[in-house]
């Protein structure tokens, strides 16, 4: 039993350390602002014929456009983006992939806007060209502002119908290709009033997500613990059913050899010494506390109470 005490002193230790490891690591998160690593930029519908205007300012902790959204266009914008491609000013080594996540986290209010437009612009291999913002495959999503913060499933972004119909597509073709990601935007949202100044003030942007393959390997190795304990376990279990086995047949063995001793003790005047070595008891010593114990009375004693 001793193994099992060990064994289940060893699977405590190791739950607690998949607990802790499990809950560090079981979701992932990524900072796109603060921190400095990636490039802010002014964003205006200019690129498309608009005449939104914007003023970005920047410190360490907030970012805040003013914005001014101008008609002349069906859907006038302006607002800030990240640069995705741009890490610390560098060129980034390939593409963001937000597939990895699961929601985004927007710390920002407005001054009279009700709803911001949060977009993600990827890298469609198909219709995407270099430099031309306009084929950039937008995901879109039209965000309720509230004081405690803005969360956005990543399931919530859609391609919007103009987009599709630039490219000459009647309907949604479902590809999203959030694995290429290169800019990330806040603007205006839908409602909002034009020809009078807003403001947009953004102090963070998170994503946040589940480690999927993290989580599926700890259940693979909580399985493994599980496994292996019940495996030591079953083998102490049989070892110390085999123990006791030994140990009754030993003790059914010594039962017969102190029987035939009685009856040699009974019968005959053959010593203790001879009396041992003819029931295989060893020494004399030896025999005559194995006697004791089934008895209860040493040899002689038993031979002088027949």
């Amino acid at each position: 039993m001793k193994s099992i005490v060990l064994a289940s002193a060893a699977l405590v230790v190791l739950i607690a350390l998949w607990v802790a490891l499990f809950v560090t690591f079981r979701s992932t998160e990524q900072v796109l602002f603060p921190g400095g690593t990636y490039q802010v930029y002014p964003v205006t519908d200019s690129a498309v014929g608009g005449f939104s205007t914007v003023e970005l300012s920047q410190s360490d902790s907030v970012i805040s456009a003013r914005v001014n959204i101008r008609s002349g266009m069906a859907y006038p914008y302006a607002g800030m983006g990240v640069n995705l491609l741009s890490i610390h000013n560098r060129p980034a080594s390939g593409y963001f992939d937000f597939s990895d996540y699961d929601s985004l986290v927007i710390d920002a209010e407005t001054d009279r806007m009700r709803k911001i437009g949060v977009k993600i612009l990827n890298d469609d291999p198909v219709y995407s060209q270099k430099n031309d913002y306009r084929s950039y495959r937008p995901m879109v999503s039209q965000v309720q502002v509230r004081k405690n913060g803005v969360a956005v499933s990543m399931l919530d972004f859609k391609v919007p119908e103009w987009w599709l119909a630039m490219q000459g597509l009647e309907k949604d073709d479902g590809l999203r290709y959030m694995n290429r990601g290169m800019l990330f935007e806040i603007t205006n949202g839908e409602g909002t009033m034009l020809g009078i100044p807003d403001e947009i003030t953004v102090r963070s942007i998170k994503l946040w997500g589940e480690n999927r393959t993290f989580k599926a390997l700890m259940y693979v190795a909580l399985a493994v613990i599980a496994a292996v304990y019940a495996g030591v376990v079953a083998l102490a279990v049989r070892g110390s059913e085999r123990s006791v086995k030994k140990r009754m047949k030993k003790e059914e063995n010594l039962k017969s050899r102190m029987a035939s001793a009685a009856k040699l003790l009974r019968e005959s005047d053959r010593s203790v010494a001879e009396i041992a070595i003819a029931v295989g008891a060893g020494s004399p010593s030896s025999f005559e506390k194995d006697f004791v114990r089934i008895y209860g009375v040493k040899p002689l004693d038993y031979r002088n109470q027949k």
